[in-house]
């Protein structure tokens, strides 16, 4: 594991999209980052969020000069557009997985469970619940 790592989700809730991430460091929580997501990201509902919020994570990265993380999610395609183990069939997982692929931050890909008791994916889950609120 890194020193680094993060929780993404995304949410579909009252007919909005949100995201949610948690950065945490040295297994404390650092930051919170959740919004509602821009309309190119909603059409895909809850997996849209939760692209937008891998995204956001990786931006924060960048902006704070940390240069490796652990992503932690609970959808594949999160992964497996980036890898290429899945087609990227549609705009929005093409643009996803070149931003992520051209991305200097060393990225550690790790599924955990939905919906199992992870109380941290459950954090993610809360936040980008309310970030689909945030316009509502």
């Amino acid at each position: 594991m890194t020193e680094w790592e993060a929780y993404v989700d995304g949410s579909y809730y009252n007919h909005k999209v949100g995201y949610g991430a948690i950065l945490i460091h040295k297994n404390k929580i650092k930051n919170e980052l959740f919004g509602s997501v821009p309309k190119e990201f909603s059409h895909s509902r809850q997996v849209g969020g939760e692209l937008f919020a891998v995204i956001q994570v990786v931006k924060w990265c960048q902006k704070e000069g940390i240069p490796e993380i652990t992503i932690n999610f609970d959808y594949w395609g999160i992964q497996k557009w980036v890898t290429g183990e899945w087609k990227t069939n549609i705009n929005l997982t093409k643009n996803y997985a070149v931003f992520i692929r051209n991305s200097p931050i060393q990225i550690h890909w790790q599924k955990v469970k939905s919906h199992s008791g992870n109380r941290l994916n459950q954090y993610a889950d809360e936040l980008a619940k309310k970030g689909a609120n945030i316009n509502g």
